[in-house]
């Protein structure tokens, strides 16, 4: 008997061992390719933005929303599959090949930067102020390698018009792109070692906004150069991306008027924000809005283009969600309320 008994502990440990390392290579293989999208913190905009000459005496609040990323794992995959509201990504759909997450940090802090410089004059001009803000158009970072540019476009290639029209920054050139329906052509001209060319690229799929139309390269402002009347301090730590641009000029203009825009109310949301004061789309609008409503909000403002999403996630929370287009219909939505 002893002899059987030996023999099937062995093919039970057999076995063990290769379930073990089977889940081993599973949690490897999810870890290196795939990350997942779920609610983030939310930031009350007051303590990390300090206005010259301006009021922090608001009795409601602003609040930034941002999503939490994460390489996916087994006990993560679990979770996911129950929630929701947390997805799952490829990560070559939001990381270039070749990046690691410190240098795509890097390049979303950037952003961010652009982000709260553009708020920035965009309040001010809401103020009454006559601030500016210059460039010397969007530099190419890389390119990814689905994009419809590849080998007609190149890092270091400076982008200084679209269709014609000339962009000083980054957000320019991204807003006229995606004004494009997917498979339209866009017109390009670019330097590229004091050249000057002429180049025409298809639009494709955004890998992570679907029905946006983007070029598939990542792009910064060359020569970035604000010149505000006011000194203005935002804080936003380790957070990276420009999706927090309209909520950043609400708390910029709330602090230099004389009254509250808040009314009292705990109001959150997201979007990109041009100088001339429209609302783009962002990723992860559901998740937002969940964050949003666990930290106690009450009106979320989201991109016209968002809107459906954020409102789908909003159903069964009791959260008011407002589509808009510019800041003018967030300003005028606030003047309204009681």
């Amino acid at each position: 008997m002893a002899p059987l008994k030996s023999s099937f502990l062995k093919r039970y440990l057999r076995t063990i061992i290769i379930i073990a390392i089977a889940l081993v290579a599973l949690n490897y293989y999810l870890s290196k390719n795939y990350t997942i999208i779920a609610p983030g913190i939310t930031v009350d905009l007051k303590n990390i933005i300090t206005v010259e000459n301006g009021s922090k005496n608001e009795k409601g609040s602003f609040f930034l929303t941002t999503v939490s990323s994460r390489s996916l794992d087994l006990p993560l995959l679990i979770i996911a599959a129950v929630d929701p509201y947390i997805n799952i990504e490829k990560k070559e759909q939001m990381i270039p090949p070749g990046w690691d997450m410190k240098k795509y940090m890097e390049y979303m802090k950037r952003w961010m930067e652009e982000s709260q410089k553009i708020a920035e004059v965009v309040a001010l001009k809401k103020a009454g102020y006559s601030p500016e803000i210059r460039g010397d158009g969007a530099q190419v970072v890389e390119i990814m390698p689905e994009s419809p540019a590849k080998n007609k476009i190149f890092p270091g290639d400076i982008i200084k018009k679209v269709d014609g029209e000339k962009v000083n920054l980054a957000d320019e050139m991204v807003k006229k792109v995606t004004a494009h329906k997917i498979g339209e052509n866009v017109a390009l001209e670019v330097e590229r070692k004091g050249k000057i060319l002429e180049i025409t690229v298809p639009t494709m799929e955004s890998g992570s906004e679907k029905g946006k139309a983007v070029i598939g390269v990542y792009i910064t402002t060359l020569n970035w150069k604000p010149i505000l009347p006011l000194n203005i301090k935002i804080d936003t730590g380790e957070i990276g991306g420009p999706s927090a641009g309209s909520m950043f000029a609400l708390e910029i203009l709330n602090q230099l008027s004389p009254e509250d825009l808040t009314k009292g109310k705990k109001i959150a949301g997201t979007g990109t924000i041009s100088l001339n004061g429209d609302i783009g789309e962002i990723g992860g609008i559901q998740q937002k809005v969940v964050a949003a409503h666990r930290d106690g909000a009450e009106i979320f403002f989201a991109p016209e283009k968002n809107a459906k999403d954020a409102m789908e996630a909003a159903k069964k929370l009791g959260i008011k969600v407002v589509s808009v287009k510019k800041l003018d219909d967030i300003l005028d939505y606030l003047s309204k309320l009681k």
